[in-house]
């Protein structure tokens, strides 16, 4: 950072990017969301007319996503050009000015529209259609009507499993979760910073790591999917999907319901060790629900995943859980697809990396508000496709909402 710094702004930016603590790190050293935290703040110290971002947000928690956005739109002084690569569409919303939509058909063409405003921009792209070109580029428009759970008094009548309060040492950092229970057809997403213990929780309740004095986790089936996949199958999808999915693979409702959305078909006879990201992890969300069990333990599904397989995704989990009668455990750092998934949420705060406390499972709603309040951040719906908007910082709106207590809406 000493050596590419010509804008002589670097303490500044080191502040906003959280690099304090790892400054005397190796590169090499650091993790997914560090890195990432170093190649945005390297782009803002650096002197040019145009800068560009290329999914700045892949491996950060919320909270560290928002605060990259606003460093982003710090550094929008005069005369500067900035171009942004973005999936996650809240933070999308909440950097840019103007929005231009790109559609095609991948890895054949592209076409660039003009820009639009921010919210134009954004519901063209989920409608599919542009209406000053009159021009439709997908079939189906994609909505975020989030359907009404189930009330608190049902839950409990359905209650099936129950897991006791825990704690987990690793190193320095401590993690204490308070116990809970969980239902069929339900899905609960562990909202917190990273470092907080989230995919400690899980692999905590998937038997990969034995809680600290000697409690016992209930023997449950589980599928899990992890964070990191690293692919060691030599051999094509098909033969990978046959070996360890056979029975799921040719089911009918499995086809409809998990591997067509997933566009399973347009990669089964490739490598498994020539895909991308993206076709990774469609292919881990694939062998993760097709295997039978009662709990299903999905890390970060949205990784990788462009905007629209990012809604397929979260259907196909939201869609495979409700009609198969299990229960997923799901963690997810993408705003828009944590609401869209959630029917409960369980809420980490603590200090990340030191010591964390995972709440019980709770309502949507007010889950969703004590983790905003954490970030200090409100949420208001689109009328026209009820995705979740953040209200831009100190605008009306967000005072508003902060004055009356409701970070986040429902309708």
């Amino acid at each position: 950072m000493n050596k590419k710094d010509e804008l002589g702004n670097q303490a500044e930016v080191t502040e906003l990017f959280d690099l304090g603590n790892v400054k005397d790190r190796q590169v090499a050293d650091l993790s997914g969301g560090e890195l990432q935290r170093f190649a945005c703040a390297m782009v803002c110290i650096q002197k040019g007319d145009i800068f560009m971002f290329d999914e700045p947000s892949s491996y950060l928690d919320v909270k560290q996503r928002l605060k990259a956005a606003l460093a982003i739109r710090d550094i929008i002084r005069e005369n500067r050009y900035i171009i942004v690569v973005e999936h996650d569409l809240s933070v999308l919303d909440y950097l840019s000015d103007f929005i231009c939509v790109l559609y095609g058909s991948p890895g054949h063409y592209g076409v660039v529209t003009m820009p639009f405003s921010v919210r134009e921009g954004i519901n063209i792209f989920l409608e599919g259609f542009i209406r000053t070109e009159n021009l439709r580029f997908r079939d189906v428009a994609l909505t975020f009507k989030v359907v009404e759970t189930a009330s608190e008094e049902e839950v409990k009548r359905l209650s099936t499993h129950h897991y006791p309060s825990m704690k987990k040492q690793l190193g320095g950092f401590k993690l204490s979760v308070d116990e809970g229970s969980f239902t069929e057809s339900e899905i609960i997403v562990l909202l917190g910073e990273n470092g907080t213990g989230k995919t400690t929780l899980i692999r905590m309740l998937a038997g990969n790591l034995e809680p600290d004095a000697g409690v016992e986790i209930p023997q449950l089936n589980i599928s899990y999917k992890p964070q990191k996949i690293s692919p060691k199958f030599t051999g094509t999808v098909r033969d990978l999907l046959n070996q360890k999915i056979r029975e799921a693979i040719f089911h009918p409702q499995f086809q409809t319901d998990v591997s067509r959305p997933l566009q399973i078909d347009n990669i089964i006879d490739q490598d498994v060790q020539n895909l991308s990201g993206g076709e990774l992890q469609r292919v881990a969300l694939c062998l993760c629900l097709g295997k039978p069990a009662d709990v299903y333990l999905i890390d970060e599904p949205s990784a990788y995943l462009d905007s629209e397989q990012r809604l397929h995704a979260a259907r196909v989990i939201k869609r495979f859980i409700l009609h198969a009668k299990k229960t997923g455990f799901i963690v997810e750092h993408d705003f828009i697809m944590a609401t869209y998934l959630a029917d409960r949420v369980i809420v980490f705060d603590g200090e990340p990396s030191v010591n964390s406390h995972a709440s019980e499972p709770q309502a949507l709603v007010p889950g969703m508000n004590s983790f905003l309040k954490q970030l200090e951040i409100t949420f208001r719906r689109d009328p026209e496709n009820a995705r979740p908007r953040i209200n831009k910082k100190d605008s009306v709106k967000d005072v508003e909402q902060k004055l009356a207590g409701n970070y986040f809406f429902l309708e």
